[in-house]
Parts: structure tokens; sequence; C-alpha cells
């Protein structure tokens, strides 16, 4: 089972992803743009996996979030018949592996979640 925590209540290892994409821990602060945001440390497995999270949430659209997806997918075989990648799988669930410490965007303020979402598009793209 996945425990929640309040991001405030986290160890400062838990918030180098917040601080990497120029959030604060428990803020309900205006969100950043997404070019203000960046998801550097993050795998493309991950970043696949997180698109996958925001299509499906609708924090981003199915025409907006697919093509990067599918691409991400085909090129860096995140999902096989054999198995996958374990942060593929992390990124499904709307976490952040960040140089190994993950981090739970549903814990965000919505606009940033949206954010974080615009980001992975942005993100994906110099590694198709």
């Amino acid at each position: 089972m996945l425990r929640r925590f309040a991001p405030a209540a986290l160890p400062a290892a838990f918030l180098a992803p917040l601080l990497a994409l120029g959030l604060s821990a428990g803020s309900a602060s205006a969100a950043p743009s997404a070019s203000e945001t960046s998801l550097a440390g993050v795998s493309p497995d991950n970043i696949a996996g997180l698109l996958n999270f925001c299509t499906q949430v609708e924090y981003i659209s199915y025409d907006e979030g697919n093509p990067p997806l599918d691409g991400l997918i085909a090129k860096y075989h995140s999902v096989n018949m054999t198995g996958g990648s374990k942060d593929y799988a992390i990124g499904t669930a709307g976490m952040l592996n960040h140089n190994g410490t993950n981090f739970d965007i549903k814990t965000l303020p919505l606009e940033q979640k949206k954010a974080v979402c615009a980001s992975a598009v942005k993100a994906a793209q110099p590694l198709l």
C-alpha cells in the first residue's frame, strides 16, 4: 500500500524533486509555468509513465500526451512483453523518481500537477 505523506513532513532528500521543479513543499501558491519547471534527472521511462498518468487523469489531453508517450515507449522499450521498466510503473502511479528519490505528484495542488505534466511533455521532446 502506498502511504501518502504531506510534502512538508518529508525528509530533505524527498524534497529534491520539488525543488528541482521550482515547487515548494506544502505550498498552495500559484504553480510555476511549464517553462519554469524542469524534469532534469528523471529517466525517460519515468517521464513516459508520468505522461501515461497525466493523460489518464486528464491533466493533459490525449492529443498532447499520447504522441510523446508512444515515442518514448518505442524508443526506450518502457513496456514490453517480458516485463517493463520499474521507472515507467512508478510514473504511471503519478510518482517522479528524481535521482533515486520518489515523489508523489498527487500531493501537489492541482495547478502544480498540471505544470509538472506539461513539463513532462516538454521534457519528452528532446528524448524522442
